[in-house]
């Protein structure tokens, strides 16, 4: 990063801290609020309702992973080999719960340049990957942005989630205008089928993480879910760009409890959004051993 610039994201990342510290206080002041009342929501949460959970996010984890290696063998040009990168993928899962919320795209750089893949071909999978997912979140969430409290507290959120829908356009050009200064043959309409196809799974990997929470709910996966997607989606797109606040802990469980409050309750909004949290970091932490595991392979 330019010198003039590291200031700017020395602040970025300590706001970002200071958020997420100040969301986590948030929840442990609500739950002691709510005293017994999160026992007795907890305990409608069963066994099966959470290998549920962890399977469907599971699978949407390992599309990203697959999402991933698309968009460096698009980026890359030439036969990439796909096991390198898919493992790193996996493991750098835990990377992301250190603070500072970039170690994971960090661990992926170093060891997909191990792998001999250039840093502009890198830099382009990672903008198209921040880009699409964005744009995936964004257009979920569009069924929320309209919600008065959002609308009360930043007027300019609906505006933002329509134009991110311009992002893959976006994300395909850059990749086009990359292979013509590369010098490479792929087509553009090959480029333009392999951003959608990332957009794809980017959207497919939502539905699987809004299943995996609908399924913590009080009424299991049959409890109103259509404000849940968005609500969700949200949540996420805020801990993926908020600098500082590793792997988004704390903002995220506060959106959810704040957009789900009024459909499940207060005391079932958030155990739900903690057990959502628990579902995601087992999941990672068990990703993770599964990468380390195929290390040894690729």
């Amino acid at each position: 990063m330019p010198a003039p610039l590291r200031p700017l994201r020395r602040i970025a990342h300590v706001g970002g801290t200071l958020l997420s510290l100040v969301a986590i206080a948030f929840l442990v002041r609500r739950g002691y609020a709510l005293g017994a009342s999160l026992g007795d929501a907890l305990a409608r949460i069963g066994a099966p309702a959470l290998l549920l959970a962890c399977a469907c996010y599971a699978v949407g984890a390992l599309l990203l992973g697959f999402a991933w290696v698309l968009l460096v063998r698009m980026t890359a040009g030439g036969r990439v080999a796909a096991m390198p990168l898919f493992a790193s993928h996996l493991r750098a899962q835990l990377a992301k719960y250190l603070p500072g919320n970039v170690f994971h795209v960090a661990y992926r750089h170093v060891a997909a340049r191990r792998a001999g893949i250039g840093h502009a071909p890198l830099a382009l999978a990672f903008g198209m990957e921040s880009l699409l997912l964005v744009a995936s979140a964004a257009t979920l969430s569009l069924g929320v942005v309209a919600d008065a409290r959002i609308v009360a507290f930043a007027p300019w959120a609906g505006r933002l989630a329509w134009g991110a829908l311009a992002l893959p356009a976006v994300a395909a050009f850059a990749a086009w205008l990359h292979a013509r200064h590369a010098g490479g043959t792929v087509a553009a309409p090959r480029l333009l089928a392999g951003t959608l196809a990332v957009l794809a799974i980017d959207l497919v990997f939502f539905v699987l993480a809004t299943f995996a929470l609908c399924s913590l709910g009080p009424g299991g996966v049959g409890w109103p879910a259509a404000s849940a997607y968005g609500w969700l989606a949200l949540a996420w797109l805020l801990g993926y760009v908020m600098p500082g606040a590793p792997a988004g802990v704390g903002v995220r469980e506060t959106v959810l409890v704040i957009g789900l409050g009024p459909a499940l309750g207060e005391a079932d909004a958030l155990v739900v959004a903690l057990a959502y949290r628990f579902v995601t970091v087992l999941v990672d932490a068990v990703s993770g051993g599964v990468g380390f595991l195929l290390r040894d392979r690729a």
